[in-house]
């Protein structure tokens, strides 16, 4: 990757060329394929038995986060988009991630299925916009895309999606053993729009189902600040400092240490998180070694779920900014009444009635914060009707179970995966109402007879 959003100095890169292209899926084109970007990353011991998986898996997310942050406008500004039918903006942002995250996991790994959030349609009949995500693409790559054509199939290696069940494919047993890759190019597109220094947060959200189960999860959340940084105590959530934004001017780098980082976890193996800044200083050799890299992981654990640590009374809620779509009813405030008590609600700055101890952002991003422990409870109640797409889910469930809490639908069930990709499904079971996360122990107990009982009122 090359970066042309600042002034470069006299660095020592590293060999990062990437195999790309729809043409080099062969044995030949494997064999002759020069070092990959991240292979030799030094990652947490207990990934190891993922290793391959893990470094393609990272090297995707990096290169959407690259694309995205130099996309992102850093305030509220005007950004091409155009409407899909559910009326959610699509960036050049989300066409340039995509495009960069599928083209690097499919030339690694062609056998296997994905499932993404775009399809190149726009784009083959916009020329304007076509030609606006391809100098976005190549702003931050050499190598992995060659062309306007190869940047349109890269797209496409996630489409073909519908929610129609094949009953041929349903009774292919083999169906559920293929590896299925599920991406969102970019998680949280208003958050993205709102501008980098006015606290807008998205993510990119890719995850791995093997056998009906999320084995392998990275959030790239390029704009969340770090964890302990003053920015986590704005309002909104990561609003950028006038120092902050002095110092990026004169930074030479795209990632600062204060702020954009990686959750990644395993199946089985934990949830751990890493900055970008890291990432991008081991590419670049800016004196970043092995073993300055290795140390840079930080292993995650949500706030203790026993209540021995903070109680339930005290538990911070982190929800999305979007309230007519993530709470409709108003159910979320109520369950906050429930759970902290009859002072729970405040005044915010905008005249509108909201949880007290709560923060706002928008994409997965909240996951992460519950892995650290810095929120507890997060709540998705969409409106009736509504079912998520894989792509929503996935990413935060893994994230979030590894690091020690606890993903449920509303009834406190256990999500089921095992569906996705037969007769090439994207959405989660239609009996999924919505989504409550939190650290687990009472906490989640909290949650589901809280929202029960509300909805017995």
């Amino acid at each position: 990757l090359s970066y042309s959003t600042r002034p470069s100095s006299p660095v020592c890169h590293r060999s990062l060329a990437i195999r790309g292209g729809s043409s080099s899926h062969s044995s030949s084109a494997s064999s002759s394929a020069t070092n990959e970007l991240l292979s030799d990353f030094p990652l947490p011991s207990s990934f190891q038995d993922r290793k391959e998986d893990v470094a393609i898996a990272l090297t995707s997310v990096y290169a959407a986060c690259t694309v995205t942050h130099h996309v992102q406008p850093s305030s509220n500004t005007n950004i091409k988009t155009i409407s899909k039918v559910d009326s959610s903006p699509v960036t050049v942002g989300d066409f340039a991630s995509q495009a960069l995250a599928l083209a690097v996991l499919h030339s690694h790994f062609p056998n296997d299925v994905y499932i993404a959030e775009e399809g190149s349609d726009a784009l083959q009949c916009d020329d304007g916009l076509l030609d606006k995500v391809w100098k976005a693409v190549c702003s931050v790559q050499k190598g992995v895309i060659a062309d306007e054509k190869q940047l349109m199939s890269a797209i496409d290696y996630g489409q073909g999606i519908d929610i129609e069940n094949d009953l041929e494919q349903q009774q292919t047993e083999t169906t559920l053993k293929r590896r299925i890759w599920c991406l969102d190019p970019i998680d949280g597109t208003k958050g993205f729009l709102r501008g980098r220094i006015e606290g807008g947060q998205y993510c990119i959200a890719l995850a791995l189902i093997e056998d009906g189960e999320p084995v392998l999860s990275v959030l790239g959340c390029p704009n969340l600040p770090a964890p302990c940084t003053p920015a986590t105590e704005t309002v909104p959530y990561g609003l950028w400092s006038d120092e902050e934004v002095e110092e990026s001017e004169r930074q030479q780098t795209m990632f600062s240490n204060s702020r954009g980082c990686l959750f990644v976890a395993v199946r089985g193996c934990g949830c751990y998180e890493i900055p970008l800044s890291a990432i991008e200083d081991y590419i670049l050799c800016n004196g970043a070694s092995k073993a300055t890299a290795e140390s840079s992981w930080t292993r995650l654990h949500v706030t203790p779920n026993d209540g021995s640590s903070k109680p339930q009374s005290e538990a911070k809620f982190c929800l999305g900014v979007e309230r007519g779509f993530s709470d409709p009813k108003g159910t979320v405030l109520k369950i906050a009444q429930l759970i902290h008590g009859p002072d729970a609600l405040t005044i915010d700055s905008d005249g509108i009635q909201d949880i007290k101890n709560s923060l706002r952002m928008d994409g997965q991003g909240k996951y992460g914060l519950l892995a650290r422990g810095d929120a507890e409870c997060f709540l998705r109640l969409p409106k009736e009707g509504y079912v998520d797409w894989v792509w929503d889910v996935a990413a935060g469930y893994l994230v979030l179970k590894e690091a020690g809490g606890q993903m449920t639908d509303v009834h406190g069930r256990s999500i089921d995966f095992s569906h996705i990709g037969v007769g090439r499904r994207a959405k989660l079971p239609d009996h999924v109402k919505g989504i409550l996360g939190s650290c687990g122990g009472v906490f989640h107990e909290a949650l589901v007879d809280a929202h029960r009982q509300v909805e017995q009122t």
